[in-house]
């Protein structure tokens, strides 16, 4: 019986000790993804919707003496949404000399920029970022454009605290993301705020017509491109229904799974184009895909479990369709093969 009690008790611990430890995709107080402002961290994230940022992994504590900084950025016209679901930071958060509590010497602020910019803090979030073990009365957060910066301040001090956990979902931009409350203000949330860059803004001024320009990258005298999604890989015909063209591109590319018989053909602007890079893993060494003109195959997204082949090209000569030569040439073989059987 005692033996009994003893493994249950082994159970609960270990289960215990399981559900404060807290771990996520993004794990800001790692080598992987914990930046400075000296060398920021980007994280593009254009194959899946949803992940979790977390303080730490491993152990059932968060260390000290790390300033951790990442920026995460999504899909071109997408938003992110945020929320706090666990927040333990700052063992000393009372212990104030010089202000009231908290005092936060360890803690954590959600940017709604590219950078670290205590303007651009979200509403309501602290300018001495969160801390403490209670969740903020407002523990949801939507961004204005497709990016948010992370940061995650643990001073000399270990404070024995299991710090946090976000969850991030991305989808297509439907609102700004304004709270009612902060509507006006100089972090608002609204997109006419000077310290987004005119090239992500939707109303540029003096003549500048963004609708006609979705990516802000058009090339004026750019190539045209075949368009489709799963389509043959080696041969299709450009009259197929789904299948259209696009001119002012920058490149041509055609995409397909390993072992897939069935391609997705685009035309990329500059910046979709390096976007699409960075989601890939280079299989020859190395994690950084430089610009290229060829095929090659990659890893492709953040668990790099994918092997995926694409073809980039300065015209549509990658991804055009082709006429079967078998169409041609079975005639001229059949009339040949006849001669000889009349005339020999």
């Amino acid at each position: 019986m005692a033996a009994s009690l003893d493994f249950f008790s082994t159970i609960s611990l270990f289960l215990l000790f399981m559900s404060f430890k807290v771990k996520g995709d993004f794990t800001m107080q790692s080598n992987e993804h914990c930046g400075n402002y000296q060398h920021p961290k980007e994280e593009r994230i254009l194959d899946i919707d949803r992940l979790t940022v977390s303080s730490h992994e491993g152990s059932l504590y968060y260390g000290p003496n790390k300033d951790c900084i990442i920026t995460i950025i999504g899909k071109t016209y997408h938003q992110w949404e945020i929320n706090i679901t666990k927040l333990d930071i700052d063992a000393y958060v009372d212990d104030c000399r010089e202000e009231s509590p908290p005092c936060c010497n360890d803690f954590l602020k959600i940017f709604n920029s590219y950078r670290v910019d205590n303007a651009r803090l979200f509403p309501t979030i602290p300018w001495r970022g969160f801390c403490g073990n209670r969740l903020p009365t407002r523990t949801s957060f939507v961004s204005t454009q497709n990016y948010i910066t992370i940061q995650f301040n643990a001073n000399p001090v270990a404070d024995q605290k299991s710090g946090f956990r976000l969850t991030l979902k991305q989808y297509p931009r439907r609102n700004s993301g304004a709270q009612q409350e902060y509507f006006g203000g100089w972090n608002d949330g609204t997109l006419n705020q000077m310290q987004i860059d005119w090239s992500a803004q939707e109303q540029i001024p003096a003549d500048y017509r963004p609708i006609e320009n979705p990516t802000f990258d058009f090339e004026i005298d750019g190539i045209g491109c075949y368009e489709c999604d799963g389509c043959d890989r080696d041969f299709f015909d450009s009259k197929d229904i789904g299948i259209t063209t696009r001119e002012g591109c920058y490149v041509c590319t055609k995409e397909w799974l390993q072992g897939i018989a069935m391609a997705k053909r685009q035309c990329l602007s500059r910046r979709l184009y390096q976007e699409k890079i960075l989601t890939l893993q280079d299989t020859s060494g190395g994690s950084f895909v430089q610009d290229y003109r060829g095929c090659k195959t990659f890893l492709r997204g953040t668990q790099g479990t994918t092997y995926i082949n694409m073809c980039v090209c300065d015209s549509n000569k990658c991804n055009k369709g082709q006429n079967m030569k078998s169409n041609s040439v079975l005639p001229v073989l059949l009339a040949l093969f006849l001669s000889l059987i009349f005339f020999v």
